[in-house]
């Protein structure tokens, strides 16, 4: 709503009529327009103050013409000189009228004009007289509706977030005492199972006990008819009166000799000692595992009571065991059983030994690592620079070693310390190359061809990654990637395939500062969505010819025509020319196959390569044995990594 007021200097005259309240100045030598939409505060200051004053002097000059009947409002005072404007030309209010309705609360009962604005200091709806006589700007806080309807909208959408964070945070612990539930459940399952075995075990031995008991009344019986027959031997010997029946008499009497004697035997080997302890041995456990447990005393125990009860008992049997017995720890890998030793040290460190092939003997007590695990629950492991603690996985079948910032282990309580090399040697040791990926750490097989240069390198293999958590019971090794792990100078393999069958790696040493080897240790270790893993070698060129070489690395199409470049910033040369030798790595001058690779199999006197970036250190006689291949393309990348 526009107020217009034309304020004359010279000649005022005023005309009023009564069916319809009007002011007609003319003359004007200045005009002043209020707009009553929303201002700022210091404009719609100095605009109330002036409508005020204006309004005022308008009251005077009709109360003075026609008397105190005249009904003056701001939304009635308008220019004859407007409406005949008006007439010829509507006005930008008209139109935005015949547009509908404005955003409004409502009707103002007082002043009969949509209510277009709120007083937040009185929570009112008001119109835009309201904001100038009974809502002035100076004293309360006014704002437009469609500002107010933002605010209100804000305010609900805020508080509906916050409902919808809580509602989450609620969902988030309902899944979080879903899997502490599922949790319990598998353990419960699990000793479940565990005491099944154990009861049917006790019951086995109830049962042989009871067999025992049968077997020792018909061993009685069987004795007492053999003293009836000893008895009836005697009276028979007392009445031998004939040389000619003491042939028959020391026949029998043989006979019944080596029937006693089985018998006796059979009674010796009953009742035994040893027999005796193997019988006993499952009731002396059982009896053992009741008073440990002292079911009714310690099931009113709280939780920490009982933990720490249990901990500690635990710990001192797992310390007797390992005092007593001297275990070997069993770990199964590829369908191999493989043992170390466990050894208990200075400051109640149990030290694991190295691994080596598992016999099982009768006379030895062996424990399965994962038991261990649990039953020495504060583990570490100690590697070549630092030490890391061991750490139950969100994943409740994985464990992760975390680094620690010093050497200190607990010298109070039992521990578990495990070198390194036994976990990789077991083939459980997993390392993040991205968040989503991980690549398998194990141990490399010796090769003869291996000696000199970088022997003390050549430890283990970093395999290209795979897209999902690492089996169960495994170890998840966090390092910094480029700096514990892989070093300078950087070495690769490329294992080789064909005929359904693997045939070797090919070691090469990268160059330690060229693009190309960054990109060529990426797509090795698979430290990005692609990996030379299971592509095919492509081409032989200059076959049993001087500079003979083969391609590979089309890891998008593997035909070829693939192979871009990870980094697009490669140069069309590398800063050193290199002469083409046997075993030379080099690259693509397609730069829109920047990935692929070549291997020169023969040198080519007085040539130079500009593209070079590696060199085959070991397993060239493979790469010349696939060259034989009748199709090249039926050689594949089976695996490939990083050597460290």
């Amino acid at each position: 709503m526009i107020l217009a007021i034309k304020y004359p200097i010279h000649q005022n005259t005023f005309e009023f009529h009564d069916w319809i309240p009007a002011l007609k100045i003319t003359k004007l030598r200045y005009v002043i327009i209020f707009s009553f939409s929303l201002l700022d505060s210091s404009l719609r200051q100095q605009t109330e103050q002036r409508s005020t004053e204006i309004l005022t002097t308008w009251r005077v000059f009709a109360v003075k013409h026609h008397g105190e009947h005249v009904h003056c409002s701001l939304s009635n005072l308008t220019s004859q000189d407007d409406q005949e404007e008006g007439a010829q030309l509507p006005s930008k209010a008209s139109a935005k009228a015949e547009q509908g309705p404005p955003l409004s609360a409502g009707f103002c009962e007082d002043h009969g004009q949509h209510q277009l604005f709120k007083c937040k200091s009185c929570d009112e709806w008001i119109c835009h007289v309201c904001t100038v006589i009974e809502h002035p700007i100076s004293t309360c806080n006014v704002i437009s509706v469609k500002k107010a309807l933002e605010e209100t909208r804000n305010n609900i959408n805020a508080e509906v977030e916050q409902f919808i964070l809580e509602h989450n945070q609620t969902f988030d612990r309902i899944g979080v005492y879903d899997k502490e539930l599922q949790t319990l459940e598998k353990e419960y399952k699990k000793k479940s199972l565990e005491l099944e075995h154990v009861v049917e075990q006790y019951k086995q031995a109830e049962q042989s006990v009871a067999g025992e008991l049968i077997k020792l009344k018909e061993a009685q019986e069987e004795g007492l008819s053999k003293l009836q027959d000893l008895k009836e031997l005697q009276i028979r010997v007392s009445k031998l009166s004939r040389i000619q029946d003491t042939d028959d008499c020391s026949q029998a009497v043989s006979q019944c000799k080596e029937s006693v004697q089985t018998w006796t035997q059979d009674i010796l080997h009953m009742t035994s000692g040893q027999n005796m302890l193997i019988k006993s041995q499952m009731h002396n456990l059982v009896n053992f595992s009741m008073e440990l447990m002292n079911w009714n005393t310690l099931k009113n125990l709280e939780f920490s009571q009982l933990q720490a009860i249990t901990d500690s008992a635990s710990e001192s049997i797992m310390v007797s065991l390992i005092t007593l017995t001297k275990p070997l720890i069993v770990i199964k890998k590829d369908n191999q059983a493989f043992c170390a030793s466990v050894t208990l040290q200075v400051n109640n460190t149990a030290m694991v030994g190295e691994l080596c092939p598992f016999i099982p003997s009768s006379s030895t007590t062996s424990i399965d690592f994962t038991d261990l695990m649990k039953k020495i629950p504060e583990a570490y492991v100690r590697g070549q620079k630092t030490y890391y603690r061991i750490e139950k996985h969100e994943n409740e079948d994985l464990f992760t070693m975390v680094p620690m910032n010093d050497d200190s282990m607990p010298t109070d309580r039992l521990h578990l310390l495990i070198p390194m090399n036994t976990l990789i040697q077991a083939g459980v040791v997993w390392v993040p190359i991205t968040k989503e990926r991980f690549g398998h750490l194990t141990k490399r097989q010796e090769d003869p061809e291996c000696a000199g240069g970088a022997t003390a390198k050549y430890g283990y293999q970093l395999h290209a990654s795979v897209d999902h958590l690492p089996p169960g019971e495994s170890f998840i090794f966090k390092c910094n990637l480029y700096e514990d792990l892989i070093s300078q100078p950087v070495v690769v393999f490329l294992r080789l395939a064909w005929r359904g069958k693997t045939q070797g790696d090919i070691i090469i040493e990268l160059e330690d500062d060229s693009l190309r080897s960054k990109q060529f240790l990426k797509l090795c270790i698979r430290d990005s969505e692609y990996s030379y893993r299971g592509t095919s070698l492509l081409t032989i060129s200059n076959f049993r010819s001087q500079g003979e070489m083969v391609t590979g690395g089309d890891y998008e199409k593997n035909d070829g025509t693939g192979g871009q470049p990870l980094f697009p910033d490669i140069p069309t040369t590398e800063k050193t020319s290199r002469p083409v030798t046997e075993g030379l790595l080099s690259g693509s001058f397609n730069r829109t196959k920047g990935a692929q690779f070549i291997i020169y199999t023969r040198s080519l006197p007085r040539a130079l390569d500009f593209l070079s970036f590696g060199r085959v250190t070991a397993g060239m006689d493979v790469l010349k044995k696939a060259m034989l291949v009748s199709n090249i393309r039926d050689v594949i990348i089976e695996d490939c990594g990083a050597v460290l």
